[in-house]
């Protein structure tokens, strides 16, 4: 993933300032399509669910809800139908990325209280092979 260009660190990962929030998930949603995502609301009044842990990663999105802004996690539910399924996060106030080995987690604190965990793992298809997942091509004789 691109960096951005102002990141606060802090102990859990580093923190993305507000006013890049757009260019962060539009760019953030490129580099992980097809990651594997689950869910995990934590505090009071969370409106996320865990219904679905595991599914292929499409999008965020950020955007208006009549007068408040939501973050909708958008996550492919069923291939052949194309369905999909969404996940919002009201009113979100700060985002944080964190690195884990292979993982990325993204900690969304809402306004309300809640914050959300959203982990995402990347996965080895035959079409997205060991050499496109390490960076190296493989050595053949």
């Amino acid at each position: 993933m691109r960096g951005t260009t102002e990141t606060a660190k802090t102990g859990r990962g580093c923190e993305i300032p507000r006013r890049e929030w757009g260019a962060f998930f539009l760019q953030f949603s490129q580099d992980h399509q097809e990651w594997l995502v689950d869910v995990a609301p934590h505090g009071e009044g969370s409106s996320v669910s865990q219904e679905a842990p595991g599914l292929p990663f499409e999008a965020l999105a950020l955007h208006l809800d009549h007068t408040d802004e939501v973050l909708s996690i958008i996550v492919r539910q069923n291939d052949s139908t194309q369905e999909h399924e969404y996940q919002s996060i009201p009113r979100p106030g700060r985002v944080m990325i964190e690195r884990t080995g292979a993982d990325v987690r993204l900690h969304i604190h809402s306004t309300e209280g809640s914050s959300t965990i959203i982990r995402f793992r990347r996965v080895s298809t035959p079409d997205y092979d060991g050499a496109t997942l390490s960076g190296i091509p493989e050595r053949r004789p």
